[in-house]
């Protein structure tokens, strides 16, 4: 049977990346909090201008004097490729087999039961784009952006020419409220840092055992046991995960993981945050962190603004079934790693 259907204009890479795309995120919790929008970008790499702000304040001057220039930030320049991947999958002719044949009574109802078949395809080829995309997400935040062997494609604190700033929380210093004095440090460094950047509030993901020294820590436990979370918060109550607010901070726990093959075929485990440490990230900023994504490697897709996932579809020689294949070219970056920072105890 020829595939004539293919041609049908539902079937483009336009339309059929469009589905794909529009298939439930699963795997975006720091989409959801804000972090790394999505941005399309005409060409295979990312040119970022570094511009450090400056706030300088006006001087009074006589009426009729010369106006005194504005003083301009400093610039420098960096550029950094986007990272492709691309994953096939077959629709064989038993998965359509005792579907009314195609041309013949029936034929309307045989395209909605392929596209239920190419539905079902597109769901599982999402969720590993979206899944490694999340890994990738995370591995920007501590620094290290990973291959799925585990390999490091790039660290973004080199890349942006920063280094990371640890904080102490002394959990074993009973005598006085460390994590507030932790807090107020992170924080205070933040703004120091922010040089024309905006901020927020500060969002501590913390692993679980983090999470339990925050809230059973003798003198910070008294606060999580009076108010337990804070102000009520739709869009983390949303998310499901378990969280306390206090003051400008917000404690998150997430126990977020992800398995890859290394060289020799054994598999590891990668944890998004390490045991006993904290990410500190500020929110409500414009330019921290950004996803971007290249064109595909599609003629459809030349030099137009890329997204985050293309998808298209091809007859196989023989009959032997439809072919789907599927790319992404992302990058993953903290512009401004300076102000993401480490959580951990001394003590």
């Amino acid at each position: 049977m020829q595939l004539d259907f293919l041609k049908d204009p539902r079937y483009s890479v336009r339309n059929v990346s469009d589905a794909i795309m529009k298939v439930p995120n699963e795997y975006s919790m720091l989409s959801q909090l804000g972090l790394f929008p999505e941005q399309g970008i005409r060409t295979t790499y990312v040119e970022i201008e570094m511009k450090e702000g400056f706030l300088n304040l006006i001087p009074t001057s006589q009426r009729g004097s010369p106006a005194p220039e504005k003083k301009r930030s400093n610039r420098s320049t960096r550029v950094l490729k986007t990272y492709f991947m691309q994953q096939n999958d077959t629709i064989r002719p038993s998965d359509l087999q005792n579907l009314p044949a195609f041309g013949q009574l029936g034929s309307e109802q045989f395209m909605e039961q392929f596209d239920d078949v190419l539905s079902e395809r597109f769901v599982e080829l999402q969720r590993g784009y979206r899944q490694t995309h999340e890994y990738m997400r995370w591995g920007a935040l501590r620094g290290d952006v990973l291959d799925a062997d585990g390999t490091a494609l790039y660290n973004c604190y080199t890349e942006m020419g920063e280094s990371q700033t640890s904080i102490d929380f002394k959990f074993a210093t009973t005598s006085s409220d460390t994590i507030m004095a932790a807090s107020k440090e992170a924080r205070r460094f933040m703004e120091q840092n922010l040089l024309g950047e905006t901020m927020g509030r500060q969002l501590y993901l913390c692993s679980a055992e983090f999470f339990d020294k925050v809230v059973t820590h003798p003198v910070h436990s008294k606060i999580y046991e009076n108010n337990p979370v804070g102000k009520p918060n739709p869009l983390l109550e949303d998310l499901g995960v378990t969280y306390f607010q206090h003051g400008t901070a917000t404690y998150i726990e997430h126990n977020g993981q992800a398995s890859y093959l290394n060289a020799d075929g054994t598999t590891a485990t990668r944890r998004f945050i390490p045991a006993n440490e904290c990410i500190i990230v500020p929110l409500g900023t414009q330019q921290v962190f950004r996803s971007y994504f290249s064109p595909g490697e599609m003629l459809e897709a030349v030099n137009m603004p890329g997204q985050s996932m293309y998808v298209s579809l091809k007859e196989l020689d023989h009959g032997g079934g439809i072919e789907i294949h599927t790319e992404s070219a992302p990058l993953f970056l903290v512009q401004k790693p300076r102000l993401v920072l480490r959580g951990y105890s001394s003590n």
